[in-house]
Formats: structure tokens, sequence, C-alpha cells
């Protein structure tokens, strides 16, 4: 299948450091074995939104490729190629219990200009140990607080330091003396860098520490040859706002459907 996207092209690179992708002519499958619970590690590629009528086809192919062999997967995520954001069949969708993102998918294509952190914060590259406490990070600010999320925090982390440590990508934290109070991820792709899971603790937020190491990462990726540096942010979210005044551009928009478990 062949993929325009530059959002699908990009997340497609980063699956295959982690998992599988099976080209099945008019779709992608995309298979995380070692964690079948990841709404975004477990999916179908979809060649366009799906449109009237093709919803419960899509859902069946789901059910055949990836949750009816493994019953652990018990979540359905489409994903689709496309420019636009177009979401297809969006009623349809939703009345079978998927919610719809569209995302704003963003690039800046020189180094932006330097941004210091706030007074008493340091930010500064983390080692391959300390990608690991990442993971408390995103359980700090999460939604959820189970056993369930905080597996999955630290499956991740540890995929990010197999990253880490096989030099495929580089990861700040934003440090108030010791304690680690921000971080994100910036994935080398060929001569594209793709940031991952920026991320602050909600009692240091609005103070520009994201700003602050969104312009670290970048410009330490343009010094060492990236051509171009992208970031993926929900629609009308907010943080898309602040990759604006960092200096990213939009350049396409891209949607997506997932139907959690009951």
């Amino acid at each position: 299948m062949i993929v325009r996207s530059l959002a699908l092209t990009t997340e497609l690179a980063l699956a295959q450091t982690r998992g599988t992708i099976a080209d099945r002519g008019d779709y992608l499958v995309v298979e995380t074995p070692d964690d079948p619970t990841y709404y975004h590690g477990n999916l179908l590629v979809l060649p366009a939104a799906p449109q009237v009528g093709e919803v419960a086809y899509w859902m069946r192919k789901f059910e055949a490729e990836l949750s009816g062999k493994n019953q652990s997967i018990k979540h359905v995520t489409l994903w689709w190629d496309g420019i636009l954001g177009d979401v297809g069949a969006a009623d349809e969708l939703r009345a079978a219990g998927f919610t719809i993102n569209v995302n704003s998918v963003m690039v800046v294509d020189r180094a932006p200009a330097e941004t210091h952190a706030p007074e008493g914060i340091e930010i500064r590259p983390l080692d391959a140990n300390e990608v690991l406490a990442t993971a408390d990070v995103a359980w700090a600010i999460a939604d959820r607080h189970d056993d369930v999320y905080r597996r999955f925090y630290q499956r991740r982390a540890n995929w990010h330091r197999h990253l880490a440590v096989r030099g495929a990508a580089k990861f700040w934290g934003a440090f108030d003396q010791a304690d680690l109070v921000g971080s994100l991820g910036l994935v080398t792709l060929g001569n594209v860098a793709r940031y991952q899971d920026v991320q602050t603790i909600a009692a240091y937020r609005k103070r520009g520490i994201a700003t602050a190491m969104l312009v670290a990462a970048a410009r330490d990726a343009f010094a060492n040859g990236m051509q171009r540096v992208v970031i993926v942010a929900e629609a009308g979210s907010g943080a898309d706002r602040v990759y604006a005044n960092v200096g990213f551009r939009e350049l396409e928009k891209w949607a997506t459907a997932v139907k959690s478990p009951p």
C-alpha cells in the first residue's frame, strides 16, 4: 500500500522499531507483540477514510487480523492515509463506538531561535537509563491510575530506552534540581526527526518548560544534520498553538479512530 501522509509515514517508521507491519495490498496490519493492549501499536491502516457502509467491514478485518488471534487485544484502532483530515463516515464510526481524532501535522525546516528555560529549570539530554524515569512523568499526569496503565507506561519507557541505546532517538528532560518534571523524545527517521510524548507535570505547566525542551531538541537535531522535524498534535488542543509559537507550521491534517474496550 502506498502512503502519502507524512504523519502516517513517520508513525509507521516508529511502529517498525518495536513491532511488525504486514502489507495486505489494500491495507496494512500493524502489530506490537510485546504490548497487545497498546491502542496505537495494534491496528489497521486503511488507504482512505472509511465510507458509509464500510465500518463494519473494517471491524471484521480487524478481528480477523488481530483481536481474533490475540484475546488480549480488546480495542479496535483504524488509521487511514490522507492529508486533509477527512473523517469519512463519521456518524457511522461514532455509532459503532469509535472516538475520532483529527490531528494537526506540523513541521519546522530550520532550527528555531534559542529559548531559555525558566529560572531553576535545567533542560538537558537524558542518558539511556534516565529515559526509564519518563514513565513516572507519564504516570503523574495520566487520566487513569491503575496497574494496567502503569505497566503500559513502563513498557513504553523501556522501548524508548532501547531506541536511545541504539542511537535511534534522543530524549530530553526538564529538571527541577534532581526531579524530572518534563520530558520528550526525538526519534531519527532518515533525515526527518519525529517528536514523541511531550509531557510536563501539571504543577510546572505554563512556565515555558515544554517550549524550552522543544527548542533545545530541535536545535540539536538540525545541528546534527536533520532536514525536517515533525510533531503531531490534536487539532485545537492548545498544544498546536504552543508549537506554532516555536515556529512550526501545519503541513497536513490526519484523522484516526479508536474504539476502546468496554
